[in-house]
């Protein structure tokens, strides 16, 4: 794993964090990025369904992503959550795709999940690559966690190679892990432990 791979920047328009990396700006939103985030959202609505959780129709609207926003404002504050949402230093206001550590655990633990997604359009260009280097990083530095989990479905080979090209080993199977596009799916548990000193 690359060290050096981010700096924190001024945030953004309807920001209070900004993660800087080589092409990307990692953040997290205000209530106020709201249109932004749906805008992303209603454009990947099709190809995000394999692999996302079952959505109601409100979910697509300005409102709801406000209500989620704000939601997730209140777990960053808490440490609970750092849901980063993700632009192009060429298109700081356009979103692209969302990179989510959450179930951050301190303690003995210190441990968290990771979930992402990404625009249709901005495949295949190393950006999640990109975004999850710098954002484990960020964790490691920041949160001192020492272990980051990614559950990946054995079907979704691309999302597959971007974890294991960022450092992410397989220590594990969850049957019926997680509910996708309208039933439980299957998981491989990919894990990424903090990089010893050298």
């Amino acid at each position: 794993m690359t060290w050096n791979s981010f700096e924190i920047v001024h945030p953004v328009k309807d920001a209070c964090l900004t993660i800087q990396t080589k092409r990307l700006l990692l953040s997290v939103y205000r209530p106020a990025a709201a249109k932004k985030v749906t805008d992303y959202l209603i454009k990947n609505r099709v190809f995000h369904k394999p692999y996302t959780q079952t959505h109601e129709p409100s979910y697509f609207t300005v409102a709801e992503q406000k209500s989620y926003l704000r939601s997730d404002l209140r777990l960053y504050n808490r440490n609970m959550m750092v849901p980063l949402w993700i632009s192009t230093q060429q298109d700081p206001d356009t979103v692209i795709g969302r990179l989510s550590f959450y179930n951050i655990i301190g303690g003995a633990m210190m441990s968290s999940f990771v979930g992402y997604h990404l625009d249709e359009q901005a495949q295949g260009k190393g950006y999640m690559r990109e975004a999850l280097k710098a954002g484990c990083e960020f964790m490691f530095r920041y949160y001192h966690l020492h272990r980051i989990e990614a559950d990946v479905m054995p079907t979704n080979a691309r999302s597959l190679n971007c974890v294991q090209d960022c450092g992410f080993v397989k220590m594990g199977y969850n049957v019926e892990f997680m509910e996708i596009d309208g039933g439980y799916k299957d998981h491989v548990m990919m894990v990424l432990l903090r990089p010893k000193p050298e």
